[in-house]
């Protein structure tokens, strides 16, 4: 295989791996470079009937590649909590088959592969197709991205580094991006000098990213399998959330948190009509009424006069914040220009070209 190609690896979810597939491929094109993108492995768990795949895979074959078809981008799905069900160790060299063919084919066509791993470069280990092995089977260079809060994640990064060259893989280097402005400074005066001493390349690392992290309308409509009860969803499937907060605390605590924050998304019981209406006289950005309760009359009124969405969900508050916490965000196609600055600024994309 000539081509050159690298995997987007990472120690965690929330690396930010489709920011830097996106701005590179859009780097590697304004430099004259034909690139493709690919996913072996797609995310079976986050299809819907109307996108039919992997949701990653949805957005940036719409942004970035569209004279591959999904198929092409990305030949096999799992689903990443019960893929056991799915296939068994014994059965995975046919996938491997399957993944390499698909691989060759966009190489065959292009000049330079990205490859976007799966949501840890451990997963799917148990049955041979995680990322270290399929760099092996495709000849490709890895790039470990990790998020860092703390020393813990600085831990992993080292713990992912180390297996990688311990399985002989090529490893161009390491993006780490803090999650927190904290983490900058531990980052700046700690674990940069820490890995310069190890022989380990700092590629870069996202910054002020939080724009592009954030869920809009849509997303937080399927996280909480809701309906839509106040709002044109076509108008406003697109809007951007900045936060959550719980109502079911106390209604003066509530509210003082609300004031001094923008965009939130409220997530309340329907008979809470005290803390939602007074909600509606500030900045938030929607409300989410649990339990399947119908908030009164007047709520939905108010709502519709100020222009603010709600949400009806069926299930219990507890629920429906556990599923906001882990919502799966995918970057919009007005958010490509911001990717491509992050990598423009951020990222030394000319390593990947060497």
């Amino acid at each position: 295989m000539g081509n050159r190609s690298i995997i987007l690896t990472s120690t965690k979810k929330g690396s930010g791996k489709s920011v830097i597939a996106i701005g590179t491929f859009l780097k590697l094109k304004e430099n004259n470079l034909n690139p493709g993108y690919f996913k072996p492995i797609g995310d079976s768990s986050t299809i819907t009937p109307k996108s039919l795949t992997d949701k990653d895979v949805s957005v940036i074959s719409a942004i970035v590649a569209r004279k591959f078809s999904k198929d092409q981008i990305c030949p096999h799905y799992l689903n990443p909590h019960y893929y056991l069900d799915e296939l068994l160790p014994q059965e995975s060299s046919e996938v491997m088959e399957k993944i390499k063919d698909a691989y060759d084919h966009i190489a065959g066509l292009t000049d330079f592969v990205i490859i976007e791993g799966n949501h840890n470069y451990m997963q799917y280990a148990s049955i041979n197709l995680d990322d270290i092995r399929i760099a092996q089977e495709i000849n490709a260079k890895i790039v470990i991205c990790a998020p860092i809060l703390d020393d813990n994640d600085f831990n992993l990064l080292i713990a992912a580094y180390n297996y990688c060259k311990l399985k002989g893989v090529d490893v161009l280097g390491v993006i780490i991006s803090a999650v927190k402005e904290p983490a900058e400074q531990r980052i700046a005066k700690i674990f940069k000098p820490l890995l310069k001493s190890m022989g380990i390349k700092v590629l870069g690392g996202l910054k002020n990213s939080k724009t592009l992290e954030k869920p809009i309308l849509a997303e937080v409509l399927v996280a909480v399998d809701g309906k839509l009860l106040v709002g044109d969803y076509i108008k406003i499937k697109n809007n951007k959330i900045d936060g959550f907060i719980i109502g079911a605390m106390n209604a003066d605590r509530a509210l003082s948190y609300i004031q001094t924050s923008k965009n939130l998304c409220i997530i309340t019981g329907g008979d809470r009509t005290e803390i939602a209406l007074n909600a509606m006289e500030t900045n938030i950005a929607m409300i989410v009424f649990t339990g399947n309760l119908q908030p009164k009359i007047e709520v939905l009124e108010r709502a519709r006069e100020k222009g603010i969405p709600i949400i009806l969900a069926s299930s219990d508050t507890f629920t429906i914040t556990q599923r906001l916490q882990n919502i799966h965000t995918e970057i919009q196609p007005g958010d490509i220009e911001l990717c491509l600055q992050q990598v423009d600024q951020n990222i030394d994309w000319e390593e990947f070209t060497k």
